[in-house]
């Protein structure tokens, strides 16, 4: 919900959390080279330099502390949420996560620019409900929701990032050994190719990097106000 204010004649909508701002708006201030203070008013805020200009400048500086402390806010993983009046859920069940969902979710989610694509395979509409249960639309590609989901809210988006990234870390003091040594005993056994071993073995390394992308995400300075 957003907070109201009057500043000499001048409404600012300001965000009350996170809920209030949108992946697009933060995504729009991470492409500016060295964003300013007028840059983040801007773009999480939304309005432009000639209002923004007509602000005293203590008011300016409440704003600023204002946003800065709904980044430094923990966030949770937040599974079910509701966008244009249609409720989006996470997979239910990352044991049954696909192949192509879980390498389409590799590929994004390392990296702010595609992080629309990736709540795109993270969030999907939710088919049938009952309870805390839920079961969500087949995917079909990330480009069938990637335009909408950069109007996802940005606290969504930061509670998916930190459960991937600790699941991420949890599966990797395991996976990456387990996969190998499977992979060598069916390619000496001729049940899989040295082509399809290698391709495991890429695929670790590719998981492995994303990891590395999401820790450098986690200790991202997320405004440099």
């Amino acid at each position: 919900m957003f907070i109201k204010k009057d500043f000499m004649q001048i409404e600012v909508n300001i965000p009350s959390t996170l809920r209030d701002v949108k992946l697009k708006d933060y995504q729009d201030y991470l492409k500016i080279e060295e964003p300013n203070n007028d840059d983040l008013l801007k773009c999480i805020l939304n309005i432009n330099q000639d209002k923004l200009g007509k602000v005293k400048s203590k008011d300016v500086d409440y704003l600023i502390a204002h946003i800065t402390k709904l980044f430094e806010a923990k966030q949770e993983h937040i599974p079910i949420f509701k966008m244009y009046g249609v409720e989006y859920g996470f997979i239910p069940s990352l044991d049954e996560i696909t192949y192509g969902e879980n390498k389409d979710i590799t590929s994004y989610i390392g990296n702010w620019a595609t992080m629309n694509k990736a709540m795109a395979v993270l969030y999907r509409p939710i088919k049938q409900k009952q309870g805390h249960k839920y079961l969500i639309e087949e995917y079909e590609g990330s480009h069938k929701y990637s335009e909408l989901m950069k109007d996802a809210p940005l606290d969504v988006v930061m509670g998916a990032m930190v459960f991937f990234y600790n699941l991420t870390s949890v599966l990797l003091k395991y996976m990456p050994n387990y996969l190998e040594e499977e992979a060598m005993k069916e390619q000496m056994q001729g049940v899989i190719s040295a082509e399809n071993g290698v391709a495991i073995r890429k695929y670790i390394a590719l998981v492995k990097e994303t990891l590395q992308d999401l820790k450098k995400l986690q200790n991202f300075p997320f405004i440099n106000a």
